[in-house]
């Protein structure tokens, strides 16, 4: 029998020793990596469940401006069947506001004939021998861009790019003209839609406003689906004097015409006819008959925002609604904020 020394026994003591460290280690990063793993996977499952909830949260929000839509539609079916619509009404209320289980929900209805129709300056044909007179809504809105102190050569720009943005040929018409050809050409190339505004944003992408020109035309501007709307002059505000003084002409200034909305009785005027007469002109001359067929006491456009704040969350639903034989009918649906 051949018996080891301990010098000769060491190097197996060693090796078993390096073995057991790297073992460990491997051991170590094992459950580093186990643990990572699971940071990971529980990261995961946490964004998943607040995901998850809050789309739970939006959903019910959704669910309860659609509530408050259900409740716009209510209030404008009340009226419609009156022969006027003015700010004395219930529709008209701005103090609307339901609670709910987590929150509440606030309401609030505008009137879309209220302002000016962008779309009713579409031209249905490029007749030659009648673009050198100017239709009633060119010589409206050249009126409000030149009580806004924009020039008329800017109105007239304006009028020009928006006619031929939604009318449906594709060839440029007058001098400020512009069709594909000028909006492919850009950096970012788009085409017109060659159809009616959806959006008074859409300016945006034509009119080439200079300065803070869009701020302040925007708010006397709307887009409603059709162009042959009138101006509800019950429900315009002191603040848009500007419009309905140009509405009428400009035959009277706007604090003249300022003025005579501040006089306005609290259920409206109950005709046109009673508006002009508030107007003081005189018999020999009287508001041409262009003017007032643009001018109306009733409307049927109507904006709704059903505003939800639930479990800490916020939700803005803007519903587009039009009255229809006794109805009122939803047409468009807006979320968020509305630029």
């Amino acid at each position: 029998m051949k018996w080891q020394t301990a010098k000769q026994r060491k190097p197996a003591t060693l090796a078993r020793k390096d073995q057991r460290g790297a073992a460990l280690m491997m051991v170590l990063l094992i459950v580093a990596v186990m643990v990572v793993v699971a940071v990971g996977l529980i990261d995961g499952v946490r964004y998943s469940s607040q995901r998850l909830l809050n789309q739970r949260i939006m959903d019910q929000a959704y669910w309860y401006a659609l509530g408050g839509e259900r409740i716009a539609v209510f209030a404008l079916e009340d009226i419609a069947g009156e022969t006027v619509v003015n700010l004395g009404q219930d529709w008209a209320r701005k103090d609307i506001v339901f609670p709910i289980d987590g929150g509440s929900i606030a309401g609030l209805i505008s009137d879309e004939q209220a302002c000016f129709n962008i779309n009713s300056l579409y031209k249905q044909s490029a007749d030659s021998s009648a673009s050198a007179e100017l239709s009633t809504a060119e010589r409206v809105f050249t009126g409000l861009l030149t009580n806004l102190d924009i020039s008329p050569q800017r109105a007239e720009f304006i009028i020009g790019r928006t006619q031929d943005w939604i009318d449906e040929d594709f060839s440029p018409e007058g001098i400020y003209g512009a069709e594909d050809l000028t909006y492919t050409a850009k950096d970012y190339p788009y085409l017109p839609p060659n159809n009616l505004i959806d959006s008074i944003s859409e300016l945006g992408l034509f009119a080439e406003f200079e300065d803070d020109e869009q701020a302040r035309i925007s708010p006397y501007l709307c887009a409603l689906p059709e162009a042959n709307t009138v101006l509800n002059i019950n429900t315009v505000t002191t603040a848009q004097a500007p419009l309905v003084a140009a509405a009428v002409g400009n035959v009277l200034s706007v604090e003249a015409v300022q003025a005579v909305l501040e006089r306005r009785p609290e259920q409206g005027w109950s005709d046109v006819a009673s508006f002009v007469g508030e107007l003081g002109l005189s018999a020999e001359e009287p508001l041409p008959t262009v003017f007032l067929q643009g001018l109306g006491v009733t409307s049927r456009y109507f904006k709704g925002l059903a505003d939800v704040f639930y479990e800490q969350r916020q939700l803005h639903l803007y519903s587009r609604m039009v009255l229809k034989n006794g109805k009122a009918v939803v047409y468009a649906r807006e979320y968020g904020e509305v630029f």
